[in-house]
Order: C-alpha cells, then structure tokens, then sequence
C-alpha cells in the first residue's frame, strides 16, 4: 500500500473548490485517506465531515478494492479527469452518485479531487420505467395470446359463413375482426418497441424497406426505393417495423393507391407520400400513444416508430413532401461505408 502522503493544504484553497462546484466533494491522497470532504458529501450519510476524513476509499466505495487502490491511482496523470456511475456506502446508508474525479498536483503532492452528486431519484426513475415497460410487455403478451385464439376461430367462421351468405353485416363484422387483429399486433409491438437496442449490424434499406412492404396491405400503392442502395447500421427487425407502421399511416391517411417513397439523405433516409399532407399544427400530436385523425386509426403506429427511432439513438421529424405530402425524415444515422 502506498505511504501516507497527506498534507495540511490552505483552507481558502478548499473553500474555492466547494464554492465553485456546489456539490458534494471528497479529495483524497496517494493513501487513499479522504483528507477532505464537505458538508454536502457528508451529508449523504448522515454524518459530519470529521468521520468521513482518515477513512480509505475502498471503505465506501465498493467499486474500488483495498487490493486494487495502487494500481487505480497509478493508471491516473495529472489533470486526469474521469466520469462513473457507482455506489458510496457508509453509516448503513446506500447511496447511488455520478461521480467526477481529477488529479491534481499541488506544492508537488499529488490530490484526487472528486465531485459526488447523489443520482438517486433518477435511478429510482429509471428502475420504475423499466418494471412498467416489463409490466406492460407481459401484458401485451397474454392479452395478444389469449385474444388471438378465439380470434382466429371467429375470422374462421365468417369465412365460412360468407361463402354461403352474402350480407353486408358479415363484411361489417370481418371488419371489425381485422381491426381487432390490428389492435392486438400494435399493442404488442408497442410494449416491445421501447427497449433497448443492443446490438446493430450493417442492413440494407432497399432489402429492409421491400420486406416491410411486403407485410402491409397496400392494394394499388406503389413504393419506390433508393437507388443505389445503401446500408445503415440498425436492429434489422426493429427497423423492419419501423417501416411497416409507417407505410401503414400512409396507406390509412393517404389511400391505398398513394405512392411512398423511401430515399436517403446525408445524415439518415425519409419516407414521403404523395398524399394530404399533415397540417404544422398537427405534427408535434402525431406521436402521442392512441391519438389518431382517422376512424379505422389505432393510434399506435407512429409511437412505436418514435419509440424505434429513440432506441436507435436517432431522430425523427415531420415536414412536407415535394409531391405535398407528408414526409417523415430520420436523421443521425451510420451508414456503413
């Protein structure tokens, strides 16, 4: 272990640094012994400054070993600075901090002055946003299992059931099963949308946005896809469905004879129609969950495209398409080179 190489350092020069930063501060030398702590810092323990000065580091800081201490401090030059995100415990009290720490050399003895923030709050944020996220995709999940069955024994006997007898009301009910259909898929993909995109790889857009296509109804529509192709790094399923709700909202908005375009900018791509358009007005509403300007709209579509483009780390806007449409560009993109 390092020898002690704490000084008594002048009061004004502490003084200065707690004024000028306003959060908790620690500063401890080359043994690891808090030399200097304030109140603030104190504070998070329920104690006075006096019990946190002479303990070691690694006694509250559990990231950092008694074992490991010489070998973190080493890995420091001066004026290093680090960020983190750990854990202070003392005084049976657990606290999470976001922590700024730098080394500093004064009358040629070396300092490490930390800034320690409690984070708290938006951890417990943070933790309660992902049980409802898991809360709401467990029930998605049964609601999607449990409703598909009987579903698709009721789409079953209407089709039987039309072939024998031609009557609106049958058409109005299947109607209405497709609709159904639609709500439970979206509901699903919406509780799954939020999470955290982990991994990327280098997909094609051409390839991606013909497959969702693919999976949309579209009668009369046409699609045109960039030329040349390019490949952006992306989740590939998730940006799959990125597509299929969009080409969606345009089909439902625009007509099923509507002519979309995919095609890439500098910084990402946009998919454009050649439809109404949507109003300035209307354009910061159209990604709030359930809200919808159409009777058959769900309402889901274009959060789970927010939700995926949010992922991803990218953004999304809506502005008007040269044909007068509308126009939804997402910007921030990697394309693979």
């Amino acid at each position: 272990m390092a020898s002690d190489s704490s000084v008594d350092l002048e009061p004004e020069f502490f003084a200065k640094m707690v004024e000028s930063v306003g959060v908790g501060v620690g500063i401890y030398g080359e043994d690891g012994q808090y030399t200097y702590v304030n109140q603030s810092y104190a504070d998070l323990f329920n104690v006075t400054p006096s019990e946190l000065i002479g303990q070691p580091l690694w006694e509250i800081v559990p990231a950092i070993e008694a074992s490991n201490f010489d070998q973190y401090w080493d890995s420091f030059d001066d004026d290093d600075t680090r960020e983190a995100e750990t854990r202070h415990i003392y005084n049976d009290r657990e606290v999470p901090v976001a922590t700024v720490t730098t080394q500093r050399s004064i009358n040629g003895t070396a300092y490490h002055f930390g800034t320690i923030k409690d984070i708290s709050v938006r951890k417990a944020r943070e933790e309660e946003i992902a049980r409802q996220n898991e809360r709401l995709e467990n029930f998605a999940s049964i609601v999607s299992h449990d409703l598909r069955n009987p579903l698709n024994v009721a789409e079953g006997y209407i089709g039987m059931l039309q072939e024998d007898i031609n009557r609106d009301e049958l058409q109005l009910v299947d109607n209405a099963l497709d609709r159904m259909g639609v709500l439970i898929t979206e509901l699903l993909e919406l509780a799954q949308s939020d999470r955290e995109i982990s991994e990327m790889t280098a997909v094609s857009l051409k390839t991606i946005a013909e497959d969702a296509w693919g999976n949309v109804r579209t009668a009369e529509a046409k699609l045109d896809t960039p030329e040349p192709d390019r490949r952006v790094m992306a989740d590939d399923s998730r940006l799959q469905q990125l597509f299929e709700n969009l080409f969606r909202n345009a089909v439902e908005h625009a007509g099923t004879d509507i002519h979309v375009t995919v095609d890439t900018t500098t910084d990402g791509f946009y998919v454009a129609d050649n439809g109404p358009g949507i109003s300035p007005g209307k354009r910061d509403r159209v990604f709030e969950t359930g809200y919808t300007t159409e009777e058959q709209g769900t309402g889901f579509g274009l959060g789970i495209v927010q939700q995926i483009v949010a992922g991803h780390n990218w953004e999304i806007q809506i502005t008007e398409s040269a044909d007068g449409g509308a126009q939804f560009e997402i910007i921030g993109i990697d394309f693979d080179m």
